[in-house]
């Protein structure tokens, strides 16, 4: 049916009225948010998206406090917060048992609870936003199953793998381990996999891979939890003469997961096949969307979703977001959140 000139004048008038009450609405959702500290790419990165997540959505900011690593810092600045008015608060927790203290007062308060990147171990959150870290292990496990099958190795089922594992004592650590380790055993099951615990440190990486070369000087593939332990390896493999460069003949595969400006670098510098990014900038918009769901009386459903899944837990329902496979083919993608560092 076609409008008149009166009739979409009418119309036009109802739309920014709605638009006028729905902008009113969210200015009293009073957001008050900490992020871990200031100090990486990774944390700054969230908090500066995440506030304009909420600025877009029309949130009255409330406070945006820098812990600086001190979880008692952290659960003082969010019971602060609190205080001040904030009915909704965010965080990335410094400490999941640390942190109840916080989310109990929340609950108390009757105010709305978003953790982001990992989840209290108490209280009740309305929703903890996450990377899916096992679906991230799985694409880790593919990339390098995939690699595997063009590498000489393949024709003699010789190939060797060594998984440098993130603290397995986290969430975080174990997803991505399992993810990958599940993948790789089942699309490459005459694959060798070495496993060996790094606690997320960089020496402790490059003391396993010189232990592992040492007695695996064939050595295929590498998989590392984090990116923060490439330069490290790198440095292993160069000193073991097995630091051909991505394509080159001898090249030892390296895959890794988060998606730093650096690993993005080590991928065009062919020193990295590929990594896993995280979906950063989702977390951010996805926080936004259930706070504005969740404050104007929805609910976050349990099951998939077109950009990851809702799982339940004992604290509450997780978003787990689908992570990025990131080659030399994708690299300069300005929706990674790498290339969105500085800008």
């Amino acid at each position: 049916m076609k409008l008149t000139n009166k009739a979409f004048a009418f119309s036009a008038a109802m739309l920014a009225s709605t638009a006028n009450f729905a902008a009113a609405e969210n200015s009293d959702i009073m957001v008050g948010m900490t992020p871990k500290f200031l100090k990486d790419d990774f944390q700054t990165l969230m908090l500066d998206l995440s506030l304009k997540a909420f600025d877009d959505k029309g949130f009255t900011l409330v406070g945006a406090p820098d812990p600086n690593g001190d979880i008692a810092a952290q659960v003082d600045a969010l019971q602060n917060l609190l205080a001040n008015g904030a009915n909704v608060i965010v965080f990335a927790p410094l400490d999941s048992a640390g942190i109840v203290p916080a989310v109990k007062r929340a609950n108390e308060a009757g105010a709305l609870v978003f953790s982001i990147d990992d989840g209290p171990a108490g209280g009740q959150v309305t929703a903890t936003v996450r990377a899916d870290n096992y679906n991230a292990g799985v694409q880790g496990g593919e990339e390098m199953a995939r690699r595997l099958a063009n590498d000489p190795c393949s024709a003699d089922d010789s190939c060797i793998v060594l998984e440098l594992q993130g603290g397995l004592n986290t969430p975080n650590g174990l997803d991505r381990s399992n993810g990958f380790a599940d993948t790789l055993r089942a699309l490459a099951p005459n694959v060798e996999l070495i496993q060996r615990p790094t606690q997320w440190t960089a020496d402790m990486a490059a003391d396993a891979a010189q232990n592992v070369l040492t007695q695996n000087p064939t050595l295929d593939g590498i998989f590392m939890a984090s990116e923060l332990m490439a330069t490290a390896v790198n440095a292993q493999l160069k000193s073991a003469d097995l630091g051909a460069a991505v394509g080159e003949d001898g090249s030892v595969i390296r895959v890794a997961i988060d998606g730093t400006p650096q690993g993005l670098s080590l991928i065009r510098e062919g020193k990295l096949d590929a990594t896993v990014s995280q979906p950063l900038s989702a977390y951010a918009t996805k926080t936004a969307e259930l706070i504005e769901l969740v404050f104007n009386g929805g609910t976050i459903e349990i099951g998939p979703r077109d950009d990851g899944r809702v799982i339940e837990t004992p604290v509450g329902p997780q978003y787990q977001l689908n992570a990025t496979l990131v080659t030399a083919d994708n690299v300069d993608a300005g929706d990674l959140w790498g290339n969105q560092v500085g800008n």
